[in-house]
């Protein structure tokens, strides 16, 4: 799990870089860039359901192969 631990928090420290550059380079106040912020949430949640249905109905086709494990 350290692992995990640390590839997500490297994972938020660059997401957090990107996004202060971002700011800095456009200028924009951070208000303005909210919305776009919570249109990039949205299609992340989306990207996630996504994957969960697929892995839900990949599970649902091969139920032998999670019997095996």
């Amino acid at each position: 799990m350290d692992n995990l631990s640390v590839h997500m928090e490297r994972t938020r420290l660059a997401l957090v870089q990107a996004v202060n550059g971002v700011l800095n380079e456009s200028k924009l106040p951070a208000y303005l860039l909210e919305g776009i912020v919570e249109g990039i949430l949205a299609d992340i949640r989306r990207q996630k359901n996504a994957e969960l249905v697929a892995a839900l109905q990949q599970s649902a086709d091969n139920p032998e192969s999670k019997e095996a494990e």
